[in-house]
């Protein structure tokens, strides 16, 4: 293929601030039609971003031959719905995450997109960022040696202050299927198995709501064991002020921080503290949403998958089982 039409389902805010604007900057992109349930959303966001058609009914955007790939852009409840519905009309999909509520629906989207031989790709966000891939390079090449343990923390003020949701969806566990752990965390518990490259084996989880008025957490620490051996630890919620964000990893043979504000850090014995900074132009949203289009264009498989998105669909809801019931919960 010389260029790729798109389809949007969903015009809240991962849209407007994540996909379309990547999908309009790229070059062999072209957005053909965008769909959400308020009339007067679609109509608005389909004419900031040029969308050739809008329309309320997301399978009336699904029924067009001129779009071969859609962004699943809705609440955490209807990815299922959504993701399965484009695949079987053949369209490769790029859905955010979490990529469902549950391990059935999960596992019911990658054999739906197996079966129709098309292309599921999860929307973690923070594998693209330069200095993530970077650390995922220093861990492979053993510069810190075994990684022993580890922490994560993503953690903001919340989905209405830190980030302009555009409803209240978040706050409402049926639609979103959980709290901050589900929006969060999940974001955390990818870049900890991307980074160190492992699967988790074992989790055990304290949630709280500590920040807002709400029925689902908004804080959450998760205790962490991974198949090789290596503990870890996440720190995620809307329940904080300005603070770190990013990866520590502290390994038998140095130390890696990964600090979203500030530069890599690396300690080894031989030089002592370094700052890497030599990384890319871009990363994050751009270059997710264009890699998704490159990809596609090229007849590749993409990275990540509906596995990945299983995997930590499975550690999050696991978090949950390990809260109510106060046990730690195996993977295995």
């Amino acid at each position: 293929m010389d260029s790729i039409g798109i389809g949007v389902i969903a015009c809240g805010a991962i849209a407007q601030e994540a996909h379309l604007p990547n999908y309009t900057s790229h070059p062999k992109a072209k957005l053909v039609a965008v769909a959400d349930i308020d009339e007067a959303r679609a109509k608005e966001v389909g004419e900031r971003f040029g969308a050739e058609h809008v329309y309320t009914d997301y399978r009336d955007l699904l029924a067009r031959d001129d779009i071969q790939a859609v962004s699943v852009c809705g609440p955490n409840c209807v990815h299922a719905e959504h993701t399965i519905a484009a695949v079987n009309a053949g369209k490769h999909v790029l859905c955010e995450k979490p990529m469902a509520i549950s391990l059935a629906e999960a596992n019911d989207m990658i054999a739906a997109a197996e079966d129709a031989g098309v292309q599921l790709m999860v929307g973690f966000t923070h594998r693209f960022h330069h200095f993530n891939r970077k650390a995922r390079d220093l861990v492979a090449d053993n510069v810190i040696g075994r990684p022993l343990t580890t922490r994560v923390r993503f953690a903001h003020t919340g989905p209405y202050t830190s980030w302009g949701a555009k409803s209240d969806w978040f706050f409402k566990p049926k639609m979103a299927g959980g709290g901050a752990v589900l929006d969060m965390g999940i974001h955390a518990l990818d870049i900890a198995r991307f980074v160190l490259n492992q699967e988790v084996r074992t989790v055990q989880a304290n949630l709280a709501t500590l920040s807002h008025d709400i029925q689902a957490e908004d804080t959450a620490i998760i205790s962490l064991e991974f198949m090789s051996g290596t503990l870890g630890y996440i720190e995620t919620g809307w329940h904080s002020r300005p603070g770190p964000l990013g990866i520590e990893i502290y390994g038998s043979r140095g130390t890696l921080l990964v600090d979203y504000q500030t530069p890599i850090r690396l300690w080894t014995e031989a030089k002592g503290w370094q700052e890497i900074t030599e990384f890319p132009e871009g990363g994050g949203w751009p270059a997710e949403v264009h890699y998704f289009v490159d990809t596609l264009l090229a007849g590749g498989e993409v990275d990540p998958n509906g596995y990945d998105g299983l995997a930590s669909v499975r550690a999050a809801l696991a978090a949950y089982d390990s809260h109510k019931l106060g046990v730690r919960v195996s993977l295995a």
